[in-house]
């Protein structure tokens, strides 16, 4: 293994049998690497590119003011790379370890099909090591992703990870580099809800530490897949009533939960951006498959699609509900008066059946997988657009057009 770095003082510490950074155990490392010939750095990227199958490429892309990453470090990295390869003619898999978004991997792309045109494959391999552990991350990690469309590539690269005992995921390069992007901001997210969490329990003399400590320990929903696949935005008559209690609170004891408070704001978001997203298509006969705030359940509290199918009314579209959960001679109490606030006009809206549902409407809204919804694709006319809130993979080979919110 031959390393490249532009500092002539690093390379000649890593030479030397030290490390340039510090990091636990990396300095044993590559003293024990060195003396055994198995690793030397350089400054001349042709030196190590001249006998190398592999370039991993880790080069720092740091914020720019705007917040948007500066890609000027990988984006010279890769054009040095491509001219020493053409200029040897020599093959060689690149594979990105640095933390990109998807537009910066296709300027790399690029870089590397005009200056070395046939002679690299461009893969993904984002790194997941956290400073102070980087080296037990490396050697005991969740997962390993690699992302390329390129099988000859996975290959090489499985091989390449054949000693780690952990699962390798093979995605496409975008999809890849996002998987880095999805973990940090989620980390970042849990340390500032356990934090504003903390704030709110120390004025009011709670014991946060005691309150997490068994948070934490629900793994079927709190630590868990569970709430973390992409659709619609969420109801009920417990999640939206509970954080407006805790803001409140907040509020009371001059507390202030911009995190929390940013919730609600974002749900409600996520309903506007899809009625606009319906409106779009310019159709007015619309179908909404699902009004109850969730599958298996009646419960019209403070439902996410109630809300948009009160905005599309208010729109002057002409819309038909199917839900065979929902019943308004079933419904009592709350419930019931919840509905008749909203849309009081509820029972000249519900069809009875899917067909029905499909007869009147040029575009359908799936909200809810109720049986048969994932065979509308056989009865769908061509013209019929699907707006798809369920993640349903069967309706994608729809007649019609399809859109996935979140696909």
């Amino acid at each position: 293994m031959c390393g490249v770095d532009i500092s002539p003082e690093k390379v000649a510490k890593i030479n030397a049998g030290s490390s340039p950074v510090v990091e636990p155990g990396l300095s044993d490392k590559i003293k024990e690497s060195i003396h055994s010939k198995n690793l030397k750095a350089t400054t001349d990227p042709e030196e190590a590119l001249s006998h190398s199958e592999l370039s991993l490429l880790a080069v720092a892309t740091p914020s720019k003011n705007n917040g948007q990453i500066d890609p000027t470090y990988l984006l010279r990295a890769c054009k040095q790379i491509a001219q020493v390869l053409s200029k040897l003619n020599r093959k060689q898999i690149v594979i990105i370890r640095s933390s990109v978004l998807p537009e910066v991997f296709e300027e790399c792309g690029e870089i590397f099909k005009r200056l070395a045109p046939d002679l690299v494959e461009l893969c993904v391999n984002p790194e997941f090591l956290r400073e102070g552990t980087a080296i037990k991350d490396f050697e005991d990690p969740p997962f390993t992703i690699i992302g390329t469309e390129n099988a000859a590539v996975e290959k090489k690269l499985c091989q390449l990870y054949a000693g780690i005992d952990a699962p390798i995921y093979v995605l496409g390069p975008k999809e890849a580099t996002m998987v880095k992007y999805a973990s940090n901001v989620y980390h970042a997210l849990k340390v500032a809800f356990a934090n504003e969490l903390g704030a709110l329990c120390k004025v009011s003399g709670i014991d946060s530490n005691a309150v997490m400590s068994v948070f934490v320990q629900d793994r079927k929903l709190n630590i868990s897949t569970k709430y973390l696949n992409p659709g619609f935005a969420f109801g009920g008559s417990c999640l939206p009533k509970d954080i407006r209690a805790v803001l409140y609170a907040g509020k009371q004891s001059d507390v202030d939960l911009p995190l929390i408070q940013s919730i609600l704001q974002s749900n409600t978001h996520l309903i506007e951006k899809t009625c606009k997203r319906i409106l779009d298509y310019g159709e007015k006969r619309v179908g909404m498959i699902g009004l109850s705030f969730k599958s298996h359940t009646d419960d019209l509290r403070e439902s996410p699609f109630v809300e948009l199918a009160e905005r599309l009314l208010g729109k002057g579209i002409d819309l038909a509900i199917y839900d065979p959960n929902v019943s308004l001679s079933r419904l009592t109490g709350a419930n019931k008066a919840y509905i008749e606030g909203v849309i009081p006009h509820l029972s000249k809206l519900l069809v009875s059946s899917l067909d029905e549902l499909v007869k009147h409407s040029a575009l359908i809204i799936v909200g809810h997988k109720f049986e048969g919804v994932a065979n509308l694709s056989a009865v769908l006319k061509p013209t019929t657009t699907i707006v798809d809130c369920c993640n349903i993979a069967e309706l994608k080979s729809c007649a019609g057009k399809y859109d996935g919110i979140n696909w």
